[in-house]
C-alpha cells in the first residue's frame, strides 16, 4: 500500500485508504508524537477534517509505502519520520476500539487478524443472544 502524502490531503482520507486494507484497524492523528509502546492520550488527538499543512510542516510530496508485515509501531515511526505526521494505529476490540500499545511489535496483519477475530467472536456471542430469546 501506497500513500501519497501532499499538504492538501485531508487526514480523513489517510484513515479511508488504511482502513480499506485493514478493516479492523484504524489510524488517529495527535499533535504531539509518543515512544515505542507508549499510550496517546485523548487530548492530544486532532479532527481528521484537518489537512496534512494543518498538523506537519513538510511541504513536500511525500510516498510511504507499507506491508502487512511491517511492524505497527514501524508504521507509525514511517509516517513521523517521513511525512512529520503523528499517528497511533487502533485495532478493533470487541465493540470498540484499543490503542495498539502493548503489541507495538506485531504486525499489521496480526493486529488486523486479532481484530477480526476478536469481532467475529462476539458476533457469534450476539447471534447466541438472539437465538436464546427466539
Amino acid at each position: 500500500m501506497i500513500f501519497e502524502i501532499y499538504s492538501s490531503l485531508k487526514l480523513s482520507q489517510i484513515a479511508a485508504d488504511f482502513s480499506r486494507h485493514y478493516p479492523y484497524l484504524k489510524i488517529e492523528f495527535y499533535k504531539k508524537s509518543h515512544q515505542w509502546h507508549e499510550f496517546t492520550p485523548v487530548h492530544n488527538r486532532v479532527e481528521q477534517a484537518l489537512t496534512v499543512s494543518d498538523i506537519s510542516s513538510h511541504s513536500t510530496v511525500v510516498e510511504i509505502e507499507i506491508h502487512f508485515w511491517n511492524k505497527v509501531g514501524t508504521v507509525e515511526q514511517i509516517f513521523k519520520n517521513k511525512a512529520g505526521i503523528n499517528i497511533q494505529i487502533f485495532r478493533k476490540f470487541k465493540d470498540s476500539w484499543i490503542q495498539t500499545v502493548g503489541t507495538d511489535d506485531l504486525t499489521l496483519e496480526e493486529q488486523n487478524d486479532i481484530g477480526r477475530r476478536d469481532s467475529e467472536y462476539v458476533n457469534y456471542l450476539n447471534n447466541i443472544e438472539i437465538e436464546k430469546r427466539i
